[in-house]
């Protein structure tokens, strides 16, 4: 299957837009970066970063940086401290390590911590950025989580990472094959940051004796997402990561997963549409921006089957077979898609309206999902461009008189009024 959905020009935005609209697809920065900084910006590029981040971010004082790369997507806050240290060749190897470890780890984690206070007791809503504009607004104390992120360059895989916990909080520590493995093979949000967590609660509980985050990684997959809990010392093999990527369970995820992307296209080209070329959103967060987040929250796996459900949508859309689709994903959210003709005379006020009305049934005949994302566009057809239209719609609590609006709606306009339900099962890892 392709990478891309079969609608016409999905992957670029029409002439108009091109021209007009800034890449989103990068690490916001107006500083020029150096080379250890570039190792993570190369990667946040191509990853789920790119949609969030920020290099550089200003912290107390004007000129003055708050951290290498930040990364926010409420409620998460990613701080990165990127270290580089050279070690003179003929030195002792002891004292080699001493001198790396100072410099690449220590010197990380006092910013690491400086940036979280910073954060926690400034007052400062806002990320602000490197030229001194306002970013993302951060997220409420009540329920804001902080992860800390060291990446340790210039060891060469010579010296050993551990994790450092100063009576702080957790740091993670990863040199350049960890931090580009992690960011390569959980690159999105939701993946990764439930990583982090997995293994801050894995080591603060576990004796762990493990050569390489590669492999610390490969336990972690191997297992469902889920570190072992036995009570006693554990050792990680060596060769854990090579076992898993050379394993066909592993190698058919892989091919997979590439309709996953369609998913990452739609997330980036719907923020185009939304916020005029970038996802650094204002103070005040719109309902789309909101949605943005529900849709850039969704797992790899998620997105896998989100992907091939908003494709398959829109080839039976382009034969007039279809014109909407409800779908749940992970717990307490739906998805409403919907299509219009590619016609000047339809009003997208009114595509607008019949989206928000489709997502109050949807709410009705998903009653575990109190998030409803609405996601409207042109019927697939050979007139180039598009537009998406998007509701985002968060009802907790459902009422009798909800009930019965929603039932009103469905009469009134026949929305889902006859739906077709369909059960798909799929495995993350094809033949397991």
């Amino acid at each position: 299957m392709s990478e891309r959905p079969a609608h016409a020009d999905f992957d670029v935005c029409d002439q108009e837009r091109r021209r007009n609209a800034p890449s989103i697809g990068r690490v916001h920065s107006h500083v020029p970066l150096n080379a250890t900084e570039q190792f993570v910006f190369d990667i946040c590029r191509g990853s789920f970063l790119s949609l969030w981040s920020y290099a550089n971010p200003r912290g107390k004082s004007a000129g003055r940086e708050l951290c290498d790369v930040l990364v926010i997507c409420d409620p998460d806050v990613i701080i990165f401290s990127v270290k580089e240290a050279k070690v003179a060749p003929n030195a002792d190897p002891m004292v080699q390590f001493q001198r790396w470890r100072r410099k690449a780890i220590e010197e990380s984690a006092a910013q690491l911590y400086g940036a979280e206070r910073w954060i926690n007791t400034s007052g400062q809503t806002n990320v602000v950025r490197s030229d001194g504009t306002l970013g993302l607004p951060y997220p409420p104390a009540e329920r804001r989580r902080i992860h800390r992120v060291a990446i340790a360059l210039g060891g060469g895989e010579r010296f050993p990472l551990s994790f450092d916990d100063r009576g702080k909080g957790f740091i993670h520590v990863f040199d350049e094959r960890g931090c580009d493995t992690i960011l390569r093979e959980l690159d999105t949000i939701g993946d990764f940051v439930a990583y982090l967590r997995a293994k801050e609660e894995f080591f603060g509980t576990h004796d762990v004796l493990c050569p390489g985050e590669e492999n610390l990684l490969a336990v972690y997959l191997n297992r469902g997402r889920v570190f072992p809990t036995v009570d006693q010392p554990i050792f990680i093999e060596p060769d854990s990561w090579q076992k898993l990527t050379n394993r066909p369970e592993y190698k058919a995820k892989q091919v997979e997963d590439r309709p996953s992307h369609i998913w990452d296209n739609l997330v980036e080209i719907v923020g185009r549409d939304v916020v005029a070329g970038n996802l650094e959103f204002p103070p005040a967060l719109t309902d789309s921006e909101k949605a943005l987040r529900v849709m850039a929250r969704e797992n790899r796996f998620a997105r896998r089957m989100l992907g091939k459900a908003f494709s398959d949508f829109l080839r039976y859309a382009a034969d007039k077979r279809l014109d909407s689709r409800m779908m749940k994903s992970r717990p307490g959210v739906g998805y409403v898609f919907l299509v219009s003709d590619n016609d000047a005379a339809v009003d997208r006020k009114y595509r607008n309206a019949a989206l928000g009305l489709r997502c109050l049934v949807a709410r009705n005949d998903m009653p575990d999902c109190s998030t409803i994302i609405g996601i409207g566009t042109e019927r697939p057809s050979a007139t180039p461009g598009f537009s998406f239209d998007i509701v985002y719609m968060h009802l907790p609590k459902w009422s009798p008189a909800d009930v019965k609006r929603s039932e009103e709606i469905r009469a009134e306009f026949g929305y889902f009024r006859s739906p077709i339900q369909t059960h798909i099962h799929e495995d993350e890892y094809p033949g397991t």
